[in-house]
């Protein structure tokens, strides 16, 4: 299973579609990690025989999606969430305590702008990065492929 993940395109709509059009051929899922929740959607209304989900961030003040999401991809559960809850621009301590808590694989998050990859102990815990941001890292989104053999996350660069 191959899931596109990406987060903070905060109003770039052009970014997230440009995203999709490079990935329709082969991606199973698309994620949105909030901040741009309504491009999401609309450019989801593109393609609508794709499967999409989003959580809510912390600037998507009309959205009614909720704040944190679990998932099944594969044989893994997933959890997907903006990260404003856990405070993880202050560490990822509260967010591994809320995976661990909901017994995920991989947990999924966005709000700091900086992609990141780690395994701890079990757990994935990933951030793909800002879709417009990139200040602090490049700008970015994740192709993550989920298989029997194991999980291979993959940062690319916009």
């Amino acid at each position: 299973m191959r899931v596109i993940v990406m987060s903070d395109s905060h109003g770039s709509f052009d970014r997230v579609k440009r995203i999709v059009e490079a990935t329709k051929d082969t991606a199973d899922m698309y994620i949105h990690l909030g901040d741009g929740v309504e491009e999401f959607e609309d450019v989801h209304l593109l393609y609508p025989e794709r499967h999409f989900v989003a959580v809510k961030g912390n600037n998507d003040w009309g959205s009614m999606e909720k704040k944190m999401k679990l998932l099944v991809c594969g044989d893994k559960r997933v959890m997907i969430t903006h990260g404003d809850l856990y405070r993880v621009k202050f560490g990822i301590d509260d967010l591994e305590r809320a995976a661990r808590e909901q017994h995920a694989d991989i947990v999924l998050y966005g709000h700091t702008h900086c992609a990141n990859v780690e395994y701890l102990e079990g757990l994935y815990l990933i951030n793909p990065g800002s879709v417009l941001d990139g200040h602090i890292t490049p700008c970015s989104y994740l192709c993550l492929d989920i298989t029997a053999a194991g999980v291979v996350p993959v940062i690319r660069q916009l």
